[in-house]
């Protein structure tokens, strides 16, 4: 049996962080199925069960979704749970209520108090929660003894054998645009991923999708019927659960962009917003602004300042790190964690849109080997100048440099290769003229661990941009 972690709680002295004491507490990997998680949350006494939740699932978008979600809730004056992954620096920003990340302190604390559950679950089953499952236990936990007003939750991989899955009633379902990734786990094609999505679909609740894939629609569509059954046949004391699709309910103009926002006029079934200020920059932000919009009107009858003044108000103020962020502007210098094909298509779509804008477009990327180089690759490299190749620090990082031989058309003059990320981004920096772009991109650990750099060396930025923050 594995050693437990009884003894940090009282010292530390077994492990020096948070994220040591946690790999002890857990077991690595990933096992697919609730069993393991079922058994977690009975043991702690199901505090999911009395959490208002708004479930988010998706491959792209679910998190700018969350994040707009939990803006306009807080806008609106309610008391916010945001439950996101991965980390990009600290594991608190998983945890997030009313805006502020879960300090150190209170990790602790909640893994003290699943620590004796994890070890019952061992006990009855033969192995030990995983580390997401335990970080979603923890949040469940969280949350309910905060006593959110809402608990706006994203799903980690997949949905319907996702930990966050124990979810069992929730407020309202979302499933933003499905697209491949994660197919070790979710399926090799994309009527599969779907239906992994699509299982977060509960009887009674409704759904918004943001799915454009008709595969992905039509799956989506049979699993929301498959569950609803004769449900949706008769009056109920709510009314029956109706699935709304964003696409068909929803009209966008962008009015005005900048490199910081974007101006959006928005039309839904319900209201006119003229003139929402989004700082989420990208065409890819409007569907996932008109889906959290339209997610938000459906919950204003349970939550009735919900209305426009607090969307325009809670929009304005969305912030979403490490998507097409904006952290220098002499150079401008962008950080996105586009990782998977889709992603890398919507970064190529905006990148073409403002590359008449810039002299040079300077690309400084590292991806893990299980994605998709090869079309990464092939989607940004006609926008590109000059290419800076390096490592993001996780073990799944293997053979980093075959990502310069994806780039088929850079000559290799304009290919550089160098391990340290940090060090990567300052060369890239100094070879920049201000009428140059900077753009990282490519894993999510990446992005973290040069915002974590980014952090405790303010003054590499502050060197080239001194008025930025």
């Amino acid at each position: 049996m594995k050693d437990t972690t009884k003894d940090i709680f009282k010292e530390k002295s077994s492990a020096a962080t948070f994220e040591e004491a946690l790999s002890q507490a857990s077991s690595f990997g990933i096992r697919p199925g609730l069993e393991t998680m079922r058994a977690l949350m009975d043991e702690l006494g199901n505090p999911q069960e009395r959490l208002p939740i708004v479930h988010v699932a998706g491959t792209n978008g679910k998190g700018s979704v969350c994040a707009l979600l939990e803006s306009v809730f807080r806008a609106a004056g309610y008391k916010t749970g945001l439950y996101t992954s991965p980390h990009l620096v600290e594991y608190g920003e998983r945890f997030r209520i009313n805006g502020h990340a879960a300090a150190e302190s209170v990790l602790w604390a909640l893994l003290a108090k699943i620590q004796a559950a994890a070890d019952r679950v061992e006990t009855k089953l033969g192995w030990r929660p995983t580390e997401f499952e335990l970080l979603t236990a923890m949040g469940f936990l969280y949350f309910q003894e905060e006593g959110v007003d809402i608990l706006v939750l994203e799903v980690g991989m997949g949905g319907k054998l996702d930990a966050t899955n124990l979810a069992a009633k929730p407020l309202l379902t979302v499933i933003t645009n499905v697209s491949m990734d994660h197919e070790n786990f979710l399926g090799n094609d994309i009527r599969s991923i779907a239906g992994e999505k699509a299982g977060i679909i509960k009887k009674g609740v409704s759904l918004v999708s943001a799915a454009e894939d008709p595969v992905v629609q039509q799956t989506v569509l049979d699993r929301f019927e498959e569950v609803q059954g004769a449900f949706d046949q008769g009056p109920e004391k709510d009314g029956p659960a109706r699935l709304h699709w964003v696409l068909q309910e929803c009209r966008w103009q962008v009015i005005s962009q900048s490199v910081l926002q974007q101006t959006v006029k928005l039309q839904t079934p319900v209201y006119c917003y003229e003139r929402l200020s989004l700082p989420l920059i990208g065409p890819h932000q409007c569907i996932n602004l008109a889906t959290a919009v339209r997610a938000l009107e459906l919950l204003q009858e349970a939550y009735p300042n919900l209305g426009p003044a607090a969307v325009e108000n809670g929009v304005g103020r969305v912030s979403w790190p490490g998507r097409l962020e904006v952290v220098c502007r002499k150079p401008l210098v962008i950080l996105d964690g586009a990782h998977n094909p889709d992603g890398m298509k919507r970064l190529a779509q905006w990148l073409q849109g403002v590359r008449p804008a810039f002299r040079r477009v300077i690309l400084v990327i590292g991806m893990l080997a299980d994605k998709d180089r090869q079309t990464a690759a092939a989607q940004l490299e006609p926008l590109v100048d000059r290419l800076f190749i390096t490592k993001p620090p996780s073990y799944r990082a293997v053979q980093w440099e075959a990502m310069g031989d994806a780039f088929h058309q850079i000559k290799p003059a304009d290919k550089a290769y160098i391990e340290d990320n940090w060090i990567a981004l300052k060369a890239a920096m100094d070879e920049a003229e201000l009428e140059d772009l900077v753009l990282v991109a490519g894993s999510l650990y990446l992005i973290g661990s040069l915002k974590a750099r980014m952090n405790s060396e303010p003054d590499v930025l502050e060197r080239k941009d001194p008025e930025f923050s």
